[in-house]
This record gives C-alpha cells, structure tokens and sequence, in this order.
C-alpha cells in the first residue's frame, strides 16, 4: 500500500493542501472546543461548589486566553518566538486538561456534589486535551512552515573578515526593498 510509505507530511499535504492549512483547522477545532469550554465552565460554575466552580473560571480564563493569543500568532505576530511560545503553551493547556479530565472524571454519580455538569466538563476536557496534543505536536513537527521567509529582503552579513562597525557589513538592497 503506497499510504504506508507516504512520510507525514506527504499525507498532510494530500488531505488538506499543505501544513500551514492542517494547522489551521486544527487551530479551528481547538477554538470550537474553546466555545463549548465557556458554556461548560458556566454551567460548572452555577451548579458546583467553590472548588470545582473555581477550576472551571481559572480553565476557561487560560482557554480564553490562549484562543486570543494563538490567533494573534498565526494571524499577526509570525515570528520564531512567538511560535515558540504558543507551542509551550500548547503543551501546558494539553496538560491542564488531562488533569481537569482526571478531576471532574474522578467524580462518582453517588456523591451530592457530581452532576452531569461535571460528567460533560470532563468529557469536553479530554476533547480539548487531544486537539491542544495535536496542535502543539503539529506545531513542533512543521514550525518552520509558519515562519514567513522573503527572498527579496538582504539581511546585514556578520562576518569578521571584512570591515564594517563590530564585524557587520551591510550590502545594498534591490529597488522597492529595504535591508534589515
């Protein structure tokens, strides 16, 4: 069978067009979940005690909060470190919800303070916990993809054979451009 001996990334490519646009749905499927992660936090926090109400509030900050910074990174802010960051954090997220996963889970139907809200929180957590795997793996394995390179632009050359203030020369860009 030839899809065997297809690497992943020839696999991507054939589904989806090219890595940057599998990232980009899976960026989708995290934002969905991170939808329906508010309206379960809520529903935790009406219907839960302190503990469990609180947990849910601080998950869905950070969801929040990841959902917004992540967009800013693919959308705006392309660069090493930034992805950098986001793929940290995705990992970190991924985390943080296997263990909400294992908390609200842990919660027996017997006891007063289960519900189907913590059922369904913990249900939504594992859901969230794969597409934030599988986000942070996709953007470990083709981060370079989501870097933009442009041939046009000359960078200074640092060199110490040759002259120029602390060892940097600069050479001249083409028409149009600037050098950086």
């Amino acid at each position: 069978s030839s899809s065997s001996t297809m690497s992943l990334e020839d696999k991507i490519t054939t589904y989806c067009g090219n890595t940057r646009k599998f990232i980009a749905r899976g960026w989708y499927v995290v934002l969905f979940f991170t939808f329906i992660n508010i309206i379960c936090s809520f529903c935790v926090m009406a219907q839960s005690p302190a503990g469990e109400g609180f947990a849910a509030f601080w998950s869905m900050s950070m969801v929040v909060s990841v959902a917004v910074g992540g967009t800013m990174v693919f959308r705006k802010y392309q660069t090493e470190a930034a992805v950098g960051f986001l793929l940290g954090t995705t990992s970190m997220m991924a985390q943080l919800f296997f263990m909400m996963f294992c908390v609200f889970a842990s919660y027996k139907p017997t006891l007063a303070s289960a519900s189907a809200t913590d059922s369904t929180y913990a249900a939504f957590s594992f859901f969230l916990m794969i597409s934030y795997m599988v986000i942070a793996f996709s953007l470990f394995k083709f981060r370079a993809d989501l870097l933009p390179t442009d041939p046009g632009l000359i960078k200074a050359v640092v060199t110490s054979s040759q002259g120029g203030v602390g060892g940097v020369t600069t050479t001249q860009a083409p028409q149009g451009t600037t050098a950086v």
